[in-house]
């Protein structure tokens, strides 16, 4: 019997979070600031392999300076209003976050698609990377390994063909899919 597309996106969804619960275990028990310090340095490569990153220690300076301001400002009001009222200043304190502008999204694409080159990078230097990679890998794959495990032999057969023409290997979780007992038309 077949599953339905709907019962196959379900598997799909389930077997990805618990890869996610994989790699945050793994994470946790041997390096909890890994992947922070992976996508900040990311981040640093692709400002750099793009020519811009001057310009961003500079906007993140400038960033800093603005909040600072910003906290002074709402500190300064808040000691008036307090002043004028008569009341404790620290009961008057609230945050005031001004409103400016985000970054040009075409920079930002950028940034975004070079980091994640130079994420992959970083987490390949080590065996706790490779290893978040490999499940990575697993997870992007998740909707054909489902397909393939629940297809007929022709899918198997064609998938593995196409395998064949274009030398790729099939990933761990996908060769065991493959070898599956293919489905029975009815």
């Amino acid at each position: 019997m077949s599953i339905t597309v709907a019962e196959k996106e379900h598997w799909k969804e389930r077997i990805a979070r618990r890869i996610d619960q994989s790699i945050e275990k793994l994470v946790a028990e041997k390096e909890p600031s890994l992947l922070q310090r992976v996508s900040r340095e990311a981040r640093a490569k692709a400002y750099e392999s793009l020519g811009i990153g001057a310009q961003q220690r500079e906007l993140d300076e400038i960033e800093t300076h603005r909040e600072q301001l910003e906290r002074r400002k709402a500190r300064l009001i808040t000691e008036q209003a307090g002043i004028v009222k008569g009341t404790n200043v620290e009961a008057e304190l609230h945050s005031r976050v001004g409103v400016y502008p985000y970054p040009d999204s075409a920079v930002a694409k950028a940034v975004q698609a070079r980091a994640a080159v130079a994420e992959s990078e970083i987490l390949a230097a080590s065996d706790l990377g490779r290893e978040i990679l490999a499940l990575r890998v697993e997870k992007e794959n998740l909707l054909d390994t489902v397909w393939l495990a629940t297809s007929t032999s022709q899918i198997k057969e064609l998938w593995s063909q196409v395998n064949s023409l274009l030398k790729l290997s099939p990933s761990p979780l996908e060769e065991k899919a493959l070898k599956i007992e293919p489905v029975q038309e009815q």
